[in-house]
């Protein structure tokens, strides 16, 4: 029995070792090394999307950062330019008051040469007719003719008398 059962043991031993090596190189070649090249494959198209993924990502914060850099700038440059406009209308206004001040003095001015000037020619057209008048006046009374010359000498110092404030002496006083 010892021997038949080595005689019988060993070739079966034989024949199941070397089955189990068919159907080991078997499976090997026809299951394991198509499943663990699309294994392989699937690992290396899920690192590609995922490298993909984290390279759009690092894309994306980089235009953000972009933009928010730009949107940073134009605000800035929107700020300074809204000061540079406040402040060109406010030197326009300032010199526009000045421009409107100065023309309201000169307007007053000219207003006060005229009026000046309308006032000194209404007070001589008054000093001649009052001379006039009053040599008229004169020669009605005395009825008698005078030089002129003396008349109107007379009668300017009369009005200067008459004008001349009290307390002052007059052009006839010295």
């Amino acid at each position: 029995m010892l021997e038949l059962l080595k005689e019988y043991a060993l070739d079966d031993i034989i024949l199941h070792a070397l089955n189990a090596l068919i159907l080991f190189l078997l499976v090997r070649q026809l299951l394991y090394k198509p499943v663990r090249k699309f294994m392989a494959a699937r690992s290396e198209k899920i690192q590609a999307s995922l490298d993909e993924a984290a390279e759009a990502e690092a894309h994306a914060k980089e235009l953000k950062a972009e933009y928010e850099a730009r949107i940073a700038q134009a605000e800035e440059e929107a700020r300074e330019k809204a000061l540079e406009i406040t402040s060109a209308a406010n030197e326009s206004a300032k010199v526009m008051g000045e421009t409107a001040e100065n023309e309201a003095r000169e307007t007053i001015r000219r207003a006060a040469a005229t009026a000046q000037d309308m006032h000194d020619k209404a007070l001589a057209g008054m000093e001649q007719e009052v001379l006039d008048l009053s040599f008229d006046i004169a020669t009605q009374v005395l009825r008698r003719e005078a030089r002129s010359g003396e008349n109107l000498d007379m009668a300017k110092s009369y009005f200067q008398q008459k004008v001349t404030p009290p307390g002052e002496p007059t052009s006839g006083e010295g």
